[in-house]
């Protein structure tokens, strides 16, 4: 688990990375998480998605939805 990073001055953002946090291909998230939610991008597989974000303890949760066609 990463710690929480802190927030870039005014422009109320944070950024940062997830050794093998991707659910797709295991590969290395990027986060940015804002006032409006949080994004996530995988360079490796190029999965993008909004995950939800809870602070908990001294650490975030982070919490994707599925959703499935048959």
């Amino acid at each position: 688990m990463t710690s929480i990073p802190d927030l870039n001055g005014e422009a109320r953002f944070a950024e940062f990375t997830l050794a093998e946090g991707c659910l797709l291909c295991g590969g290395e998230v990027s986060i940015r998480a804002t006032p409006s939610g949080a994004h996530s991008y995988c360079p490796t597989c190029h999965w993008l998605s909004r995950p939800r974000m809870k602070v908990r303890g001294q650490g975030l949760e982070l919490s994707f939805s599925t959703s499935a066609n048959a």
